[in-house]
């Protein structure tokens, strides 16, 4: 199979999960924050964030080590090897992830507030099937078969989603919460662990071990849980912490997180696509590495046509968004909820880089990056939060992104003569401001629901016509889109390739 049917696939694959996943924690959230009221919801959105962090840090070096080396020895055709690199992986995570989960609870048990003791204890509890998940779940993206991981995050989100609703139902505030999210992370586990247990066991146990493998390995892996640390910084609302230390209204967290969390959503599409290139890099890296720059320099393009006009639009429509999911207890959030989009918009662009420098072992260049852009993060956030609340965390979030993405692309322009589409950028920018404008126009006329319906469709049919007549889409690009309709029921791949036909032009 190609690596663009590879791509395509699994873009199609991991956008079900994705999809899945994102549309149910977002109703959740929603929920939650409808329930508890800004003022309520600010600390406990505190108190998990710090969690996660744990979490995320713990769950980040060996696990990405797992991918990269099961990628890169199935794509020389060495199952065997690859099977070693789990078992020994999987190993050491178990290991981490007790430790982890021990020292966690030792914390909550001692130092939470009492009103959250066994909520918190619920959640540090599940941290330990989420990290050893996690080595299952990169051995199978390794393996480009990202279908193998739908079944456990399917099933395990619906366990969440039915846990929370019981829990908002029967008013059992945060205790219920942690217990559902106790439930969704078990399922996860033994859903997802044993079929990708089974299936690496009936790999070949012949292995070749590199003399070099385990230095390279190891090295690897300590860069990754560098790069999670300075990362967590610019992607993954460390303003939270600084809004509720430097800013006296609570309610600044609770609008912050609205916000990141609706701008979150237009990233879907992005991560995807960037999970399933990325998944492609690393075994191209075995396959033959002299193509990753045009991989990459692709990959940049489509993203360009995709998340460029998503944000823009989205920036027109967020305030009418805001109001309805979230309701008026919320209106103090306008800006911040208008800007965000913008602001997260580099984000959009990080994963293909990313890839292609971990894919080479030049994570040195994404851990200066980032490192450099949390400090710009801060610093911004710092000087901004005491006076402007969540509008200025957002602002920090949002000139440390563009910085990081910046120096990733530069570095990747500059070593592996990555060329990237400029004229067509500029183009799609220009179409892109002119749908956003029309949806301004026509959802500032109307009520909430129908001005995103018919601003947001306005839009779109604006965006397609300029596409089509400033040529910003190729006959090639025709087919590349047609692998992932194929994907789609038949009534809804017959409108779909309606609307391919009618803004692609022909061979």
């Amino acid at each position: 199979m190609t690596n663009t049917r590879t791509i395509a696939r699994n873009s199609g694959w991991f956008g079900l999960e994705t999809v899945i996943g994102v549309v149910v924690g977002l109703f959740t959230t929603i929920l939650i924050a409808r329930y508890l009221g800004p003022q309520k919801n600010g600390y406990l959105i505190t108190v998990s964030y710090l969690v996660t962090v744990v979490s995320n840090l713990g769950g980040m070096g060996i696990p990405a080590t797992t991918r990269k080396y099961m990628a890169e020895f199935i794509g020389m055709g060495d199952r065997g090897t690859a099977r070693f690199i789990y078992y020994r992986t999987l190993l050491l995570q178990v290991g981490l992830a007790s430790l982890s989960t021990a020292g966690l609870l030792f914390w909550v048990l001692r130092d939470a507030p009492v009103d959250y003791r066994l909520a918190s204890s619920l959640i540090a509890l599940s941290m330990w099937p989420a990290m050893v998940n996690f080595v299952s779940s990169q051995a199978n993206a390794a393996t480009e078969d990202l279908s193998a991981n739908l079944p456990a995050s399917v099933l395990s989100t619906f366990v969440y989603f039915i846990a929370v609703a019981i829990t908002v139902v029967m008013k059992w505030g945060v205790i219920g919460v942690g217990a559902s999210l106790l439930c969704m992370r078990a399922v996860d586990f033994l859903v997802r662990f044993f079929p990708t247990l089974k299936r690496i066991r009936s790999w070949e146990t012949t292995n070749v071990i590199p003399p070099d493998l385990r230095k390279r390995m190891l090295s690897f892996a300590w860069q990754s849980v560098a790069s999670m640390v300075v990362a967590l910084i610019v992607w993954d609302r460390c303003e939270v912490l600084l809004l509720y230390k430097l800013c006296p209204d609570i309610r600044q967290v609770s609008f912050y997180s609205a916000a990141f969390t609706m701008a979150k959503q237009l990233l879907l599409g992005a991560t995807i696509f960037g999970t399933a290139v990325g998944t492609t890099i690393f075994a191209q890296y075995g396959r033959d590495r002299s193509r990753l720059p045009d991989i990459t320099a692709s990959s940049f393009r489509y993203l360009a046509m995709t998340s460029i006009p998503l944000h823009s639009i989205s920036t027109a429509l967020a305030v009418p968004m805001l109001l309805l999911l979230f309701t008026n207890q919320y209106a103090d959030a306008s800006m911040v909820v208008m800007i965000a989009p913008l602001l997260c918009l580099p984000a959009a662009f990080v994963g293909p880089v990313q890839s292609l420098l971990q894919s080479v072992e030049r994570q040195s260049y994404i851990i200066a990056a980032t490192v450099f852009a949390g400090f710009v993060d801060i610093g911004v956030a710092w000087y901004l939060i005491p006076a402007h609340g969540a509008v200025g965390a957002c602002i920090g979030s949002g000139v440390a992104q563009l910085t990081a993405v910046g120096l990733m692309w530069a570095a990747g322009i500059y070593l592996y003569k990555v060329r990237l589409p400029w004229l067509l950028l500029a183009k799609i920018i220009f179409a892109s401001a002119l749908a956003a404008l029309t949806a301004h126009y026509i959802s500032a006329r109307l009520p909430l629901l129908w001005g995103i319906l018919l601003g947001g469709s306005a839009s779109l049919v604006v965006l397609l016509v300029l596409f089509y007549l400033m040529h910003v889409l190729e006959p090639e690009d025709r087919a590349r889109f047609g692998t992932l309709t194929r994907m789609l029921p038949e009534a809804m791949a017959t409108s779909a390739n309606f609307v391919l036909d009618l803004v692609f032009p022909q061979e």
